[in-house]
């Protein structure tokens, strides 16, 4: 039996299209074609979050990609770290694109993959573990630090109100560990990441159709993402480069 969940998209939370970040000489709607995605033609992002997630979830919505409701995805990411799927999969009806938490959780692609035969995989990644691991601790900062720029520290994510006073924290738990270690251990952190992209690549080694791993930094990665899922769109667009750190 499906949970009924009710999803309600915020205006403050949608996110806003800058044109001039893509093309300044002409609207758009004459350099991509839209198409209706079918709901059971579905996308999961399964790339960590600092490696482009918020710049690829953009670029699906105007392939014409319904995403799930963030806020109620991230609030499952316990089920998974107790290996609990039944609820994240009665959420995926909701929707036919998903990224960041809770699909990104090591893993996790696997029961979905299971479950929504034919589904695409996109695998997001920074140049390194280095370039990675530098954005993420500038990311947690930016919003966790009171001052914004230091390293935060673990009472800093205890206490942070995003979701709800402990969330953020407790993600730290569910991918990293860091109680087995510390809080940010740069050795942990990055072997984690590795392996998630090993574990990801060696899973669908055989099945070159089914996923893509993508720098979106890096040129023609705005074509290979329209080419894997089958969107007509013109030469020389790049990926907008938002939530920058």
């Amino acid at each position: 039996m499906r949970i009924n969940w009710e999803l309600k998209y915020s205006k403050k939370r949608s996110l806003v299209f800058n044109l001039s970040l893509f093309r300044k000489d002409k609207p758009r709607k004459d350099y991509i074609t839209p198409k209706e995605i079918p709901m059971d033609r579905k996308v999961f992002c399964i790339g960590f979050a600092k490696t482009g997630t918020t710049s690829l979830e953009a670029v699906l919505k105007e392939f014409g990609y319904k995403l799930g409701n963030q806020p109620a995805a991230e609030m499952l990411c316990e089920d998974w770290y107790h290996k609990r799927s039944d609820r994240i999969i009665n959420y995926c009806y909701t929707a036919n694109a998903f990224q960041d938490i809770p699909f990104n959780m090591p893993g996790l692609y696997k029961e979905l993959d299971s479950h929504f035969e034919g589904s695409k995989f996109i695998l997001t990644v920074r140049k390194n573990e280095e370039v990675w691991f530098n954005s993420l601790i500038k990311f947690h900062s930016k919003i966790f630090a009171k001052d914004g720029k230091t390293q935060c520290t673990l009472e800093e994510l205890k206490n942070a109100p995003y979701r709800h006073r402990g969330w953020a924290l407790d993600t730290q738990q569910y991918f990293f560990d860091y109680q087995s270690t510390h809080l940010y251990d740069q050795e942990k952190y990055k072997s984690t990441y590795l392996n998630h992209i090993k574990d990801v690549e060696n899973y669908f080694k055989d099945r070159p159709d089914d996923l893509l791993v993508l720098n979106v930094s890096e040129k023609g990665a705005y074509k290979r993402l329209a080419q894997f899922l089958n969107i007509e769109v013109e030469e020389g667009i790049d990926f907008p480069w938002l939530n920058k750190t």
